[in-house]
């Protein structure tokens, strides 16, 4: 039996003897946190669009899902207190114990969490990309839109299993990864030091992946920016018309002083698109960004900490002890170093449900988007373009799906020589046939 604050011993784990507390403390607040955020969005998302769920909103649900396995991972750590404390028994792991037992439980949920996560991600850049561009080859059906939910799933469940069994035969005779003591700094249990390297070098290599597929939809999103500005330009006068040729032998943006005090002219329709585009630009992002950021710096930690610690947790538990000491006597700030990474990493992990969360209901909903939508604007997009919106709030279709109502077909795909009236006129119906599949809030609007 334990305590949920447990500094049982604590002075003997040097590595992190000044930051168990703090460890302890950032997962029981920003867990449950995590956990009631993700659940309500997902009850949100469900309930909202009810049998007309998107794909975006299926893969969505399906990331907030893994990260409520990452999330129920750490809260079975309370869990253990229930049952005996065996960690200070000579056994290894060639003895199973209600504890170690659990603690294999929440390796599986984290690496699960982890593949599903990451994999959700970039299914979700690349279903952005065939929209966007306005391809939609890949995921037309529903059984093609199965298969690739399920296949991430199927591949996760196996890859958890295999780095577990494969684990098991590594440490069956090694008491520094004893399941029971595994947790004895963070508040859950980890893979052993090899296993771990070979984990995070996959998740590296999807994240790669995800960075390369999120910078193409970006600077997608931002040359068809500057084509709508081009179309939009000659319907300025002549003096507010900027020379946009100019722009476009030399230059893929368009400058921001011409974006200052240009737009007045423009109809509200075409301020209208030019602003949604700001905000796909940022919207499209927003889930691959946190990824990349989550699991760069998740990744940062456990190379460190595998490499400093592989020999130090390869021997029995009086050397491990031993060990660990010289080797902090040896390198001053090293103990310093591992313990605020430390910490990092658990503000990461423990929180990394609510930057999704956030995420949803920040871009998303309507209670909170507009609020958000008005900030964006005025911090990023401060152009007379913005302040029309603001001001003719009730004169225009609201923000309402990830595409921000546009096709990209139309932005970057219509010929010049035809009439500009014609173009917002065929572009305002085509768009809205394309921007369905990325929707993900207001959501009764497709009821």
């Amino acid at each position: 039996m334990g305590g949920i604050i447990d500094l049982e011993k604590i002075n003997d784990n040097l590595r992190c003897k000044d930051v168990k507390l703090a460890v302890i403390i950032l997962n029981l607040i920003g867990v449950p946190i995590s956990f009631l955020l993700l659940v309500f969005c997902m009850i949100r998302m469900i309930y909202s669009k009810k049998k007309n769920l998107s794909f975006a909103i299926l893969i969505i649900l399906f990331i907030f899902f893994c990260e409520i396995m990452n999330d129920i991972s750490k809260l079975l750590q309370l869990l253990k207190y229930n049952f005996e404390d065996t960690r200070t028994l000579p056994d290894k792991n060639n003895v199973e114990t209600p504890r170690g037992i659990i603690c294999q439980i929440q390796i599986v949920f984290s690496i699960f969490s982890d593949f599903g996560c990451l994999l959700g991600t970039l299914l979700l850049s690349l279903r952005t990309n065939d929209v966007i561009k306005n391809k939609k080859r890949c995921f037309n059906n529903r059984i093609a839109r199965f298969l690739s939910i399920f296949l991430i799933a199927v591949i996760s469940i196996i890859a958890a299993l295999i780095f577990l069994f494969i684990d098991r035969s590594l440490t069956h005779d090694v008491y520094g990864f004893k399941y029971d003591i595994r947790d004895r700094c963070n508040y859950w249990c980890w893979l052993e030091h090899r296993l771990s390297t070979i984990c995070y070098a996959f998740y590296f290599i999807i994240l790669v992946l995800n960075i390369i597929i999120a910078c193409k939809n970006y600077y997608f999103l931002k040359k068809s920016y500057t084509k709508l500005m081009s179309e939009c330009a000659p319907l300025l006068t002549k003096s507010n018309n900027p020379d946009f040729s100019k722009e476009n032998n030399g230059k893929d943006n368009i400058d921001s002083d011409y974006k200052i005090g240009k737009t007045r002219d423009m109809s509200l329709v075409d301020q209208e698109r030019i602003a949604k585009i700001e905000i796909m630009k940022l919207k499209f992002s927003i889930y691959p960004f946190i990824t990349i950021i989550i699991w760069s710096l998740s990744t940062l930690y456990r190379v460190i900490d595998d490499f400093i610690m592989f020999d130090v947790d390869m021997v029995t538990s009086d050397e491990s002890a031993n060990k660990e000491k010289d080797l902090f006597d040896r390198h001053y700030g090293l103990q310093t170093f591992v313990e605020i990474i430390l910490v990092f990493h658990t503000i990461l992990s423990a929180f990394r449900g609510m930057l999704y969360a956030f995420s949803f209901i920040i871009f998303e909903e309507k209670i909170f988007g507009n609020f958000f939508r008005k900030i964006y604007y005025k911090c990023f997009c401060k152009t007379e373009e913005s302040d029309n919106l603001e001001g003719n709030e009730n004169e225009i279709t609201p923000i309402n799906n990830s595409l921000g109502g546009l096709s990209m077909a139309d932005s970057v795909g219509i010929d010049n020589n035809e009439g500009k009236a014609d173009f917002r006129k065929s572009s305002a119906s085509e768009y809205e046939k394309n921007s369905n599949d990325l929707n993900t809030s207001d959501y009764r609007d497709n009821d």
